[in-house]
């Protein structure tokens, strides 16, 4: 019965050990115009929350923050991105605006932009979203953007994670 025990927990523990590593970089930097619509940034352990109000579609100040990643060795196969997000009476146009948002650009030098996971208007409590997409080339850097832009209304992030497999 010990051995079983043991064999089980030595198993966990694998499992665990092989768990994805968070490919974003503890350092990320305001996108757009830093102005009071950007209540708080707070970073802890590489993970960054943000609450981010917009009171005007119009309004072009704060609308986000940006992990800039590049890779050591360029990666192939896949990227799963996203990020969990609060909103608070948020309308208005979503897709491109309320999301997360990666440039990439390949080892050849040729970019892909645009690939988007958005959230969702209204008011909704921690809603987590998920893209994966296969790369057609390997990707050498990528811009990682967490947005609230273009919209009314108030959001928070939180865990924003990057994986390749």
């Amino acid at each position: 019965m010990k051995h079983l025990l043991v064999l089980a927990l030595l198993s966990a523990a694998l499992f665990l050990g092989a768990a994805e590593k968070n490919l974003l970089p503890a350092k990320f930097a305001i996108y757009g115009k830093k102005s009071d619509n950007c209540e708080t940034i707070v970073q802890k352990n590489g993970q960054v929350d943000c609450f981010i109000k917009s009171k005007d579609v119009k309004d072009k100040n704060m609308t986000g923050y940006v992990y800039s990643v590049r890779f050591a060795k360029a990666v192939t196969g896949t990227l799963t991105f996203g990020a969990e997000s609060k909103g608070e009476k948020v309308v208005g146009r979503v897709d491109g605006n309320y999301c997360v948002y990666l440039d990439l650009t390949y080892a050849d030098g040729t970019r892909l932009y645009g690939q988007i996971v958005s959230f969702k208007n209204g008011t909704n409590d921690w809603n987590k979203v998920t893209k994966t997409i296969k790369l057609a080339k390997p990707v050498k850097a990528l811009s990682y953007y967490v947005l609230f832009r273009n919209v009314e209304g108030k959001a928070s992030f939180r865990n924003a994670f990057l994986y390749n497999k």
